[in-house]
Formats: C-alpha cells, sequence, structure tokens
C-alpha cells in the first residue's frame, strides 16, 4: 500500500508516523531557513531530492520518493 503526504509549512510537527520515525538528520532530515529572526520549514531531504512546501512525499512500504507539484 503505497501513502502519500503533502509537505506543509506544518510538517514538522504535523508529519505522519511513517515520515517522522525516518528523520535522522543525515540522509532524511527537515530543512529551515531563517526568516527576519524565526525559523520556517523549506522542505524535507530525502537523499538527493528535496520535497518542498506542496511537493508530494511517497511511502511504499520500504523506502521515501519525491513526487514534484
Amino acid at each position: 500500500m503505497i501513502e502519500h503526504y503533502t509537505v506543509t509549512k506544518d510538517a514538522d510537527r504535523l508529519a505522519p508516523n511513517w515520515l517522522a520515525s525516518r528523520i535522522n538528520y543525515k540522509t532524511i532530515k527537515f530543512l529551515y531557513w531563517d526568516k527576519d529572526g524565526h525559523a520556517e520549514l523549506k522542505g524535507v531531504r530525502i537523499g538527493d531530492e528535496v520535497a518542498q512546501i506542496g511537493d508530494t512525499v511517497q511511502f511504499n512500504g520500504r523506502r521515501l520518493s519525491v513526487e514534484r507539484r
């Protein structure tokens, strides 16, 4: 069963368990940027790909992939 998650600006707090449990800050991590003194989520890096806000992350039971909008 393939699961989908569309990355939102609240993904670091509202990510599904299958994505949040795989964040290891080396190959899969949240990317932030500094905007006027506070950090905002820019996207999710999965290996060499970056899922920006609005892109979809897919999980097929074994691995994660990025689908552009």
